[in-house]
């Protein structure tokens, strides 16, 4: 079987086997480390065996199951055995070779043929020939001391003496006879072996009248470091910055080791504990470090050490720690560290604490550690905030500890890596806490039983961060939901700093929910939780099961074309929407209500035409309570409404053109139902679940911020809600009204609705180009003459009840160098059949999906821009500043959001209205 074909044998299956796990769980991506390559490396070979016969050791490494075969062309091949011929895969593989005694004054040799399933090596065996000028042995053995080697000489004829290998640190240097006939003794002094590898000279007696000669070699220890922890300590100090290092006494002095900063000793001087966390280590970690044979105890934690935490050696994740096996605890946590999950720590028997945790480590979770967790072992595995990807291994998922293990690791940064997966469910452990507030001692299941949902918030008490996330976040859920089962746990870092700062916090902003610094499980142990960065919260259901883990700069997936960032800010409108979906679903409607109403009416601009006279946009909410206002949540959606308006050409373009201003609106509900009164604005949903507004609250609040007497465009986000709907006034007689359903969590479909309503129905008086989805065939009488009446007001010019690409509005764009996807499209304005519309795609047609205005809207939209603010309106201008960015590929759409069956009632046909009604 050829190499090729065996390799192919061993790693097609795996790659199936990994096809087939990716196929059936869309949800449980993991991303498959790439095959190991095949290796077989010699670690220490053959030297030449002495005459006399010697027994040596051959060792290797391979990841492949191997045998051995000899060949020889001598015919007699008794006089060498090799065991064992075959065997598994390892490291450090021994193979013995023995040899009897050469009479013969020639070397004889034979090969070893050593071959693993894809690999192999020939090593040549030498033995060398019985001695014929040399007296005694053939090797000599050094030290690695500078030295005189004597060597006796036997011989009646005249000879050479020459230094092959090693001619560079072995001269001859007296040669003496013994009186004795046929007797010499050369001394050859030997310099002193400065590396730590081993060398190896060759020194040749020859006759050269004839064939006899003689081959001696000398092997040379390496350096042996006399005191090798003093000099493991002064390189860990110069490769991490130490003159740089915060507390750095005693170092490189001359003074006992236990006297060095953050150095432990034992009786004997030895070096058993490294600790120089929070002390500006900067730089790597010297692999010296393998020379502290003794640790127990190694922290630098805190630091800016970075690196590699492990490297590739022959397919296996090797580290310098691999040899310190009396380790017991190591915190690396809070540096920049990279690479893989070394291999080897299995071996730290005596481990029970290892903090990986806030580095840059990217690794799957290898089951070389499940050691660690058998036979009632438990290590302390901290490993949240990496980038740690996979399965976590079934011998920690199986372990009687998985929700402590669990808490440890999970936590991960998944950007591109898709984090850690695992099958079980993670429960809260139980632990007991004194609660700052009143100084009662109470217990975690106590609280989280009794609630639907509980909050296990961190937050650190003297960082401004985690006070703007209560103030806003957790001050509003808690408002809003505290009533219906939702309670909240503040954890803050240990220390009297920080307990003192969080009764203070809780005193002056009249916390009412719990608030924790110590804490302690049934035995003793502060739980090691996902806490840090501050703040971030675990979410927990009533039964102690983890719902959530939310912190700064995890990985979250955005919307689509909405550009947003894909880590997570706790402080940003995206956290919020995204936690809003979550408390939706959980409780349904809140069952609170507004107390205060001295916001109701006012006003903020939020942005100033600098172009033209300034057209106005009005935005303003209903169904938002006052915790909604005061902690900032409505200002947040508005501002986002803002930035919406604008996202897409050509609003895009032509930003300057316009004044935003947002009037508050306090309701007393956060949702709409039935009861006009529940609300700021008195929208209801009707009996179709859509809704329905009567507009006469609407002017108090619209007119507030509008001093220019111009008639402005009112966009009204409904919280809670999917609905779309736009009542279209007359232009420069009465405002266009624009409703736009925001659902909890769904910033990308607010945005849509919002460009359809506002910038396409209000401002635009386009027309709908979507089909309605439940109802097809061709547009009836009524409905072509409602189209020819809105035509003659200049409205809905974006749709036909033509085919002819002579008299559609937009037959100047058709056959245009500019836009040649600009066509006729049969179904539009709600029906299938006898309505066009000019391209496939457009946020008139799908406000879900395609988040672009086609060509011949983006036309009448940038027509109405320049003629309210009092610029004429040519083509040309159009053309000069025109973009189809973001315009969607593919094909069609279907039949776009009239109706929606996940949501209900999206978009309802807007209605139009004159100066009479």
């Amino acid at each position: 079987m050829s190499r090729v074909v065996k390799i192919l044998f061993f790693v097609f299956p795996a790659i199936l086997v990994a096809c087939l796990f990716l196929g059936c769980s869309e949800d449980r991506k993991v991303d498959i480390p790439p095959p190991v390559e095949p290796y077989l490396k010699i670690e220490t070979g053959l030297l030449p065996l002495s005459s006399h016969g010697e027994r040596a050791e051959l060792v290797f490494s391979t990841n492949e199951s191997w045998d051995i075969v000899t060949e020889t062309e001598d015919k007699e091949k008794d006089w060498y055995r090799v065991l064992p011929l075959s065997g598994d895969a390892g490291d450090d593989i021994r193979v013995t070779v023995e040899v009897d005694s050469n009479n013969a004054y020639t070397d004889r040799t034979f090969s070893l043929v050593l071959k693993s399933e894809s690999l192999d090596e020939r090593i040549e065996v030498r033995q060398l020939k019985k001695n014929v000028i040399l007296l005694g042995e053939n090797r000599y053995e050094i030290s690695f001391e500078e030295q005189t080697l004597t060597v006796e000489v036997r011989s009646n004829v005249s000879y050479l003496v020459e230094i092959g290998a090693g001619a560079d640190w072995m001269r001859e240097e007296a040669r003496l006879h013994s009186g004795e006939l046929n007797r010499s003794s050369h001394c050859f002094r030997i310099s002193r072996n400065e590396s730590e590898s081993a060398r190896t000279g060759v020194i040749v007696f020859t006759d050269p009248s004839s064939a006899l000669s003689d081959e001696l070699f000398v092997v040379q220890s390496g350096w042996e470091d006399p005191t090798p922890e003093l000099t493991a300590l002064k390189s860990i100090y110069e490769s991490a910055g130490g003159p740089g290092w915060t507390h750095r006494d005693n170092w490189c002095s001359d003074a006992p080791l236990s006297d060095w900063y953050g150095v432990e000793t034992d009786a004997d001087g030895h070096v058993t504990g490294l600790r120089l966390s929070r002390n500006n280590l900067s730089g790597i970690i010297s692999e010296k470090i393998s020379q502290l044979i003794y640790l127990q105890h190694l922290d630098l934690s805190w630091n800016d050490l970075r690196g590699e935490i492990s490297t590739n050696v022959n397919g296996h994740m090797r580290s310098a720690l691999d040899d310190l096996l009396e380790l017991e605890t190591i915190d690396f946590s809070h540096n920049r560290f990279e690479g893989f999950l070394p291999d080897n720590w299995y071996k730290f028997e005596k481990l029970h604490y290892l903090n990986l945790s806030f580095n840059q480590i990217k690794s799957w979770m290898s089951t070389l550690w499940d050691p660690m967790f058998t036979n009632g072992r438990t290590v302390d595995l901290i490993l949240n905030n990496n980038y740690l990807y996979g399965e976590i291994p079934a011998a920690i998922q199986n372990h009687p500890e998985w929700n402590r293990l669990a808490l440890q690791m999970i936590r991960q940064n998944r950007t591109g890596s898709g984090g850690l997966h695992y099958d079980k469910a993670v429960y809260l452990p139980d632990f007991t806490f004194t609660d700052l507030s009143d100084g009662s001692e109470r217990s975690m299941r106590e609280v989280y039983s009794n609630s639907k949902l509980t909050m296990l918030l961190h937050w650190d008490p003297l960082q401004s961060s985690s006070g703007e996330f209560i103030s806003t976040t957790v001050r509003r859920l808690h408002t809003l939901f505290g009533g219906q089962g939702f309670s909240v746990v503040g954890i803050t870092p240990e220390g009297d700093e920080y307990r003192e700062a969080a009764r203070r916090y809780i005193r002056e902003h009249n916390i009412t929910w719990t608030a924790v610094t110590d804490y302690r499980d049934a035995e003793g142990r502060r739980l090691v939780l996902p806490d840090y960065p501050y703040p971030s919260y675990l979410l927990i259901d009533g039964s102690g099961k983890l719902q959530m883990d939310m912190f700064n700069g995890q990985y979250f997936p955005s919307e689509g074309e909405l550009g947003e960032s894909s880590v997570m800010d706790l402080l940003t409108f995206i956290h919020a929407d995204y936690v809003n979906r979550f408390f939706k679903d959980l409780f349904g409607e809140s069952s609170y209500e507004s107390r205060d109403y001295t916001m109701d009416k006012q006003y903020e601009t939020l942005q100033r035409s600098s172009k033209g006279s300034g057209i106005d946009i009005v935005v303003v909410g209903e169904a938002f309570t006052d915790i909604d206002i005061e902690t900032g949540f409505y200002r947040d959606v508005m501002k986002f409404a803002l930035e919406s308006f604008f996202s897409i050409e050509p609003a895009k373009t032509y930003r300057d053109y316009f004044n935003v201003y947002m009037v508050y609106a306090v309701s007393r509900k956060a949702y709409i139902g039935d009861d006009r009164d529940q609300v700021a604005l008195g929208t209801i949903v009707d009996l179709d679940q859509m809704i329905d507004n009567r507009l006469d609250k609407l002017p108090d609040y619209v007119y507030r911020p509008v001093v220019s007497g111009n008639t402005p465009f009112v966009s009204v986000v409904i919280n809670n809600h999917s609905a779309g709907l736009t009542w279209m006034g007359k232009p420069y007689i009465r405002p266009s009204y624009s409703f736009s359903g925001y659902p909890p969590g769904s910033r990308r479909y607010l945005r849509g609705n919002l460009l359809h309503e506002t910038i396409g129905h209000g401002f635009g008086l386009l027309g709908d180009e979507y089909s309605d989805g439940y109802v097809t065939g061709e547009i009836p009488d009524y409905r072509k003459d409602e189209l020819r009446a809105s035509q003659k007001k200049g409205w809905c010019y974006n749709v036909s009840l033509t085919n002819d690409p002579h008299s559609v509005y937009w037959s100047h764009l058709i056959g245009h160098a500019r836009y040649p996807y600009v066509g006729i499209y049969q179904g539009g304005y709600y029906y299938d059949l006898g309505v066009w519309r000019s391209e496939d795609k457009s946020v008139m047609r799908d406000s879900k999906s395609n988040l672009y205005f086609n060509a011949i809207c983006r036309e009448l939209i940038v027509k109405r821009i320049l003629e309210l603010s009092g610029e004429e309106y040519t083509f040309e201008k159009f053309l000069e500043k025109d973009s189809d960015e973001g315009r969607p590929g593919g094909g069609s759409s279907g039949f776009g959001l009239f109706r929606s069956k996940e949501t209900g009632y999206v978009h309802h046909p807007p209605i139009v209205m004159d100066e009479f009604n």
